[in-house]
């Protein structure tokens, strides 16, 4: 069995819905894991705990470890990490999981929509990457865990949402490179599950109960726990996880067309060729990669 005794985990926006699922996990592996999320102390809010506390309270009437922290992934990702060296003295894993999503047509007031989007989700993920860093090099064999999405294919109304989620793609397969000079190993998930966000979303309440009955944030959790653990044998790659099912999503190239001579006329000749989907290669993983021809 995979254990993560010894080891601590930072896992932002944990309070609820994936977050909270990813966090037991690994609490029930052994990790000691620093509860994340929005919503202040409980004094003044009008209820005796916020749902960062009860999941804190989950964990340790367990047997586990956990700490609570407030702090925004914007505002103070610093405080997030101290959260994690003043508890427990290290930190090993990272699990990037705080977000937003609001739909919204295209139109000219969509940009502060996509500013906030791009807040949260990607400036906050590279935020609390950046304030872990050097604790995770210091572990020996820090793990990141990011959080992109199975939306990267494009999807009506959530340009905000699905922008942001793709520039964590393209963050996540970069900073592998990084990464693995310095003993991190740094991958993102794509998930599907049934979650408050689900439930809030503009879509079918057929769809929703189809979510809540077939693709359980339980069925999520177990691959988060194995890209954060030591073992894990891979680096910059994005591993979609819904229901159960698991593979790997990725970009690439096909063969294509190649002329010396590339003219418009030549590229509407030949456009089949360019799009054909039969001689598509995804990216090699980052060990595997030859980077010296890029941007040549």
């Amino acid at each position: 069995m995979l254990s993560f005794d010894g080891r601590v985990a930072v896992v932002t926006g944990s309070g609820r819905g994936l977050g909270a699922s990813h966090a037991k996990f690994l609490a029930s592996r052994g990790a000691a894991v620093v509860i994340n999320d929005l919503g202040g102390s409980a004094q003044g809010t009008g209820a005796d705990t916020t749902p960062a506390q009860d999941m804190v309270g989950e964990i340790v009437a367990a047997g586990g470890r956990a700490v609570v922290n407030f702090d925004s992934v914007t505002e103070n990702p610093e405080g997030i990490v101290q959260a994690a060296i003043d508890a427990f003295g290290r930190l090993d894993i990272l699990v990037n999981n705080a977000g937003i999503n609001q739909v919204h047509s295209f139109g000219p007031d969509i940009v502060p929509s996509i500013r906030q989007h791009m807040e949260v989700h990607f400036f906050g993920t590279a935020g609390v990457t950046a304030a872990a860093w050097p604790h995770l090099v210091n572990s020996g064999s820090g793990r990141i865990v990011n959080t992109t999405s199975p939306t990267l294919i494009g999807f009506p109304q959530q340009t905000p949402y699905v922008c942001a989620k793709g520039a964590i793609f393209a963050f996540t397969r970069t900073l592998g490179l990084e990464a693995a000079e310095v003993g991190i190993k740094v991958n993102a998930i794509a998930p599907t599950a049934a979650t408050r966000m689900s439930d809030e979303a503009d879509i079918s309440e057929e769809f929703k109960q189809f979510m809540r009955d077939n693709l359980p944030t339980s069925l999520v959790s177990p691959v988060v726990a194995y890209l954060a653990h030591e073992d894990c044998a891979i680096n910059g790659e994005v591993i979609q996880a819904q229901g159960g099912e698991v593979q790997r999503l990725v970009l690439g190239f096909n063969t294509g067309f190649t002329s010396k001579e590339l003219t418009p006329e030549l590229v509407r000749q030949h456009l089949d060729e360019i799009l054909d989907p039969a001689t598509h290669v995804p990216f090699k993983q980052i060990d595997e990669q030859d980077l010296s021809a890029v941007g040549k």
